[in-house]
């Protein structure tokens, strides 16, 4: 799964590199009609990687945060004379890292029927689907095409969170992955643009996510099943 994830964060990134130059000759030109659509792009891009890069590994924003306090303190080291504080403070940033850098991603893969659900779907020749997680509390993820978009929703919110199922953490987890919680459709909802469409890793990252951090410790059902309509 690493392999494929970095594959497709590296085809990003790539095509992050050609807008920029495009961009850059755009400004040569003083097109700034092109400037702007391209900009769009790059910025569409951008929020791609960023989240690729929070789905490969979800702490990198707090250890770029810690290694930058480090930074901070070195260059203090140089200009004055050393002082327990600042020991003790890097001992604890190196103690967190290690901490950070130890987490290693699950990844779901439930094999090819999961694959060709969601071929499936982007190519509409069916509905949608639900992959189911915990069926007996229905806990499960609803999947659906919305236009060029493809829905994946926890559903059911209310009840799961009286169940003690989508507890606070979970929802924290959920939402700094991307979902957004609309109360009229009682859902948590992460909308996926099909306009750079590949394959499915993205999807499956996502998924991987729900279950091994959003609800890792709930007893989810050792089989899952997939309902099609």
């Amino acid at each position: 799964m690493n392999e494929e994830i970095n594959e497709l964060l590296s085809i990003y990134e790539q095509e992050k590199k050609l807008i920029e130059s495009i961009i850059e000759e755009d400004r040569i030109d003083n097109d700034y009609k092109a400037i702007r659509i391209n900009s769009k792009n790059l910025n569409r891009i951008q929020r791609q990687i960023a989240l690729i890069k929070s789905l490969i590994d979800p702490y990198i924003q707090e250890k770029e945060q810690l290694k930058r306090t480090i930074d901070f303190f070195v260059k203090k080291s140089e200009l004055e004379e050393s002082n327990e504080y600042r020991t003790h403070m890097l001992a604890q940033i190196d103690q967190k890292l290690d901490q950070l850098n130890s987490y290693k991603p699950g990844y779901f893969n439930d094999g090819q029927e999961f694959d060709d659900a969601i071929f499936d779907l982007v190519e509409q020749k069916i509905e949608g689907f639900i992959f189911n997680l915990k069926k007996e509390n229905k806990l499960a993820l609803l999947f659906k095409r919305k236009d060029k978009e493809i829905l994946l929703s926890v559903t059911n919110i209310k009840k799961l969170k009286k169940q003690h199922i989508l507890d606070k953490n979970s929802r924290t987890i959920l939402k700094s992955i991307g979902f957004k919680e609309e109360k009229h459709l009682d859902s948590l909802v992460f909308t996926y643009s099909l306009d750079n469409f590949k394959n499915a890793i993205f999807i499956k990252t996502i998924v991987s996510r729900v279950v091994f951090d959003a609800f890792y410790f709930q007893e989810l059902d050792k089989e899952t099943t997939i309902e099609i309509f």
